[in-house]
């Protein structure tokens, strides 16, 4: 499924009215003016307005809707979805394909740059073989809050030999610890 964010406010009305996209895209559009509004309506688009008045306010909110909608993602949605920015605004770009990188998940900019063609290398989808370094990774990220280590396993869903070699190699690693001796909870060591 593709999320598609369009800069209107940037890109103008023009190319508004361009974007060709399939029925089961999300197209969020971010605009004040009442003729993007209309077409919107008309291409089915979502049309967001409701941000203040104002210099990058409507690249805040797109960054804000983007982050949202991220989160509310399963690792396993993440996988299968792509996120398109239609925008030429430098500092927003930069913005989005941070936020993407930083989530792993894949992305592109559909638009050139006004000033530069940006060189953004497409996220590598995750691979469907876990490894064990990906695991400990995923394992060390659920310890950023105290918790016992079968809560983690459950929801990482992951067997008990492979979750604990992983776990094992965070240990040795002395990345997370026992949080005190008569506690079964661990948390991230607090020197790394």
């Amino acid at each position: 499924m593709k999320f598609i964010f369009i800069d209107a406010e940037n890109i103008g009305l023009k190319e508004v009215e361009a974007v060709s996209v399939s029925i089961t895209d999300k197209v969020l559009v971010f605009s004040k003016n009442d003729a993007v509004k209309e077409i919107c309506e008309r291409k089915l688009f979502i049309c967001n307005s409701n941000y203040p008045t104002g210099s990058n306010q409507a690249d805040f909110y797109i960054i804000g809707k983007l982050v949202g909608i991220i989160a509310s993602l399963t690792e396993q949605q993440r996988v299968g979805c792509h996120f398109v920015l239609y925008s030429q605004d430098n500092a927003l770009v930069t913005a989005f394909s941070f936020q993407c990188k930083l989530l792993n998940v894949r992305h592109n900019i559909a638009l050139e740059s006004k000033k530069q063609v940006l060189s953004i290398p497409p996220v590598v989808e995750p691979k469907k073989n876990k490894s064990p370094q990906s695991l400990e990774q995923k394992i060390y990220e659920h310890f950023k809050i105290e918790q016992t280590t079968e809560n983690v396993r459950k929801k990482l869903n992951q067997s008990k030999s492979d979750f604990t070699k992983a776990l094992n190699a965070l240990i040795k690693a002395k990345k997370i610890e026992r949080v005190s001796k008569n506690k079964k909870t661990w948390i991230r060591t607090k020197h790394i």
